[in-house]
């Protein structure tokens, strides 16, 4: 597997999302959530990697950024999905869409 990053879009007081990177190509996003004694997990593979790929991620996830935020954490809980993006929907997305069509008009 090539080297992966993380690249931060959100964060909270007890949670972060971050999208996954391996080389150029995106792998998926994690999203954290930080309780009081454990740290809950969603990985979203948008690509297929082996059982072995997978337990390496999570490792990386762990060392780089659950340990780094709560190193006094009792469990580190991740549930894995394969994912396919079908597209970003936003507010300001579609009412600037709705703009367009009344201008239209």
């Amino acid at each position: 597997m090539e080297a992966v990053r993380f690249e931060r879009s959100v964060r909270t007081e007890t949670s972060e999302v971050f999208a996954i990177f391996g080389g150029a190509r995106r792998l998926g996003r994690v999203d954290l959530h930080y309780g009081r004694f454990e740290v809950n997990g969603t990985l979203l593979l948008e690509v297929d990697l082996t059982d072995d790929e997978v337990q390496q991620l999570i490792d990386q996830l762990d060392e780089e950024l659950v340990q780094t935020h709560d190193p006094e954490r009792e469990d580190f809980l991740v549930t894995v999905f394969k994912a396919e993006e079908l597209g970003f929907y936003s507010d300001e997305f579609e009412s600037d869409d709705e703009s367009a069509d009344e201008e239209e008009r």
